[in-house]
């Protein structure tokens, strides 16, 4: 069988024994399926491309030509609800080594499909349920065995009404949501090899686009439109993170509106890009929920990792073996990915 150094097809039962595999740098001058002997097709621009895959290669990472091809789970749904969704913002990303959108659909679905959200949001958030949770991803609900959504999810929406009104495009688009009516929602942030960003000072706000800049950030997205002590304005030596921001006022307004409890979720690599900036991201983040959170709500912001969730609710687990195969043989800028 054809094994992609990146990550094999998880559904494939004639998988090799994990101590068969090699996390390695892969050479640019190579196909990245690990049995490709094909010489590669002359350089187009800065791409090098199998004739064979179809994979196009440069000297830090890959793309797949058939974004299909990095989806492992559910691919049958995926390609129906998702692909080409003009509700999902820049789908054909979904083909890149280093998409975070792929690396959530693949593990997300997986879970779903074994029934262990609630497991997950239970870790999370210390709540006491075994009710499955309704899972949303980029707003869009996924009924892996159930007709594809039209719409995206309600509250979502009216908060965008809210906060939003005026941008003609890239909403605010939480990447993973978990919903259970009259119990609780989570909000998960998700990175893989990118870092939280922070607001610029010098950041130049556009009327129609979410702004940029700290001040524009705290303006359109101002707590006084929230309950009275929910978030606090930071001070301005405080980070400000803003795509966390945001997701923590949308998750208290839609919790408000929905009448359940909120959590927000910043699931990030263990050592990328770097460990020494997640050592210092850590800190930073500690620093930011300390300012804008008030004591009692704190432990509703979870940093959490994909190390974390790969060894709390994956690993040893016999109907998760193929999703386990799949994070440990995962890869980033053609190496390893995780810590696991």
């Amino acid at each position: 069988m054809d094994t992609i150094i990146d990550q094999v097809d998880a559904t494939d039962d004639s998988l090799p024994s994990e101590g068969d595999h090699h996390h390695m740098a892969m050479s640019r001058d190579r196909c990245p399926v690990s049995s490709c002997t094909a010489p590669l097709e002359p350089p187009t621009g800065k791409w090098r491309s199998c004739p064979v895959h179809g994979i196009r290669i440069t000297s830090k990472s890959f793309v797949y030509k058939n974004p299909l091809d990095n989806i492992h789970f559910e691919r049958d749904y995926f390609e129906r609800a998702i692909l080409n969704n003009p509700r999902k913002a820049e789908t054909h990303r979904f083909g890149n080594e280093n998409s975070e959108d792929a690396l959530t659909w693949n593990v997300f679905t997986a879970l779903a499909r074994r029934n262990q959200l609630s497991a997950l949001s239970r870790s999370l958030l210390q709540v006491d349920t075994n009710e499955e949770p309704e899972l949303y991803l980029w707003g869009l609900k996924v009924s892996l065995d159930g007709p594809v959504p039209n719409d995206q999810f309600d509250a979502l929406c009216a908060a965008r009404k809210v906060f939003e009104c005026g941008i003609s495009q890239f909403l605010t688009e939480p990447d993973i949501m978990m919903y259970v009516p009259k119990r609780f929602l989570i909000l998960i942030e998700a990175k893989f090899t990118s870092s939280n960003t922070t607001t610029k000072p010098d950041g130049n706000d556009v009327p129609d686009e979410k702004p940029k800049s700290r001040e524009g950030i705290l303006r359109r997205y101002s707590a006084d439109r929230l309950p009275t002590g929910s978030l606090r304005t930071p001070t301005k030596d405080t980070p400000l993170f803003s795509q966390l921001y945001r997701n923590l006022v949308f998750a208290i307004h839609m919790a408000k509106e929905l009448d359940v409890q909120w959590g927000l979720v910043n699931l990030t690599s263990k050592h990328l890009p770097s460990k020494r900036a997640s050592e210092k991201m850590s800190a930073d983040l500690t620093t930011f929920a300390d300012a804008v959170l008030p004591p009692e709500s704190r432990q509703r912001f979870v940093p959490y990792t994909w190390e974390q969730l790969f060894r709390d609710h994956v690993e040893g687990k016999d109907d998760l073996h193929e999703l386990a195969t799949y994070l440990r043989l995962k890869s980033a800028n053609r190496g390893k990915a995780f810590d696991i």
